[in-house]
């Protein structure tokens, strides 16, 4: 009866001290994973801090106490961070053994959150190292991990360049459509424009041309008299007769079909400005030659003439 009683209290003892060390464990673990990031973040500061001033010792205690937390999503950048920067001390230092302990814990703790400048970093360490330490196999594999990483920048950086070119080709294409689009338009409205102008001057040359035919019509149906021109007793043709018969020419006269022949109104503008301008002087020279009996000036005279003939009514 009382080995049975020894024997519960045994067990009793066994079971509470497994319990107790199970809850100890648990809560060592707990309190671990659950340090807050922000103390995590400070001690790591301190760390490099101290490294900094000198004190390597409670600079290596500070961050290589942070590996021994348990790793957690929320701390692995943390952890990596500090394994990072004990490698670069140990490096610094040439302890190359060192520098590939905490290298490994870097990439361990870190996995898929290490940037690509971080990881380049690390190889380049990692090859040194191997190198220095003369293990060629591990050498070998780092440069061929940094190369596959350099490459795949370049491949990367290419097709950026080459998409930022397609891009570029697109945006210039795209602003010579809307260019030609736009000159399309201007053009269709200068097209317009033209028409209603021409439009208008085939109406307005339509009402002269009636105008011109119904008066000469009525002018037809009248007798008209003609003058002869008298002849002085030296044989030269009275010189006030010509003017005043050109003078009495108007512009009712004009005939629009044949103006209509010069394509377009700057040219038929330019004929009435030139008719209304030139054409005195023109009939003074050949007045002044026809007195003088000199030929050449009368003949010059007359084919500066000749374009207002027809289109002016004369004959």
């Amino acid at each position: 009866m009382f080995s049975k009683r020894i024997f519960s209290v045994i067990l009793f003892l066994f079971f509470s001290t497994t319990l107790w060390a199970s809850i100890s464990v648990n809560s060592l673990e707990k309190a671990g994973t659950d340090q807050n990031i922000d103390e995590l973040t400070n001690q790591y500061e301190r760390g490099v801090k101290l490294w900094e001033e000198g004190n390597g010792h409670a600079a290596f205690s500070a961050l290589d106490s942070l590996r021994k937390i348990n790793l957690t999503p929320e701390n692995a950048n943390i952890k990596s961070k500090a394994m990072i920067y004990l490698a670069k001390c140990f490096y610094s230092q040439k302890n190359y053994s060192n520098t590939l302990n905490y290298l490994t814990a870097a990439i361990e703790f870190g996995n898929d959150n290490l940037n690509v400048d971080s990881r380049l970093a690390i190889y380049d360490m990692m090859i040194t190292c191997y190198h220095e330490t003369q293990n060629n196999p591990q050498e070998l594999v780092y440069t061929q991990l940094k190369k596959a990483i350099e490459d795949s920048l370049n491949t990367v950086k290419i097709q950026l360049q080459v998409d930022s070119l397609k891009k570029a080709l697109a945006e210039q294409k795209k602003a010579q459509e809307i260019q030609k689009s736009s000159a399309m338009k201007e053009a269709d409205a200068n097209i317009n424009s033209s028409f209603i102008l021409y439009g208008i001057i085939g109406i307005l040359v339509l009402i002269i041309l009636v105008f011109a035919i119904l008066r000469k019509s009525k002018s037809s149906n009248q007798p008209r008299k003609v003058e002869v021109a008298k002849i002085d007793n030296n044989g030269n043709k009275n010189s006030s007769s010509l003017i005043e018969k050109i003078s009495k020419v108007e512009l009712v006269f004009i005939r629009a079909d044949v103006l209509g022949e010069y394509g377009n109104k700057k040219t038929v503008v330019k004929i009435i400005n030139d008719y209304n301008t030139q054409l005195p002087l023109i009939i003074k020279n050949l007045d002044d030659a026809i007195t003088t009996n000199d030929n050449e000036p009368i003949i010059n005279a007359l084919s500066y003439l000749k374009p207002y003939l027809t289109a002016f009514g004369m004959t």
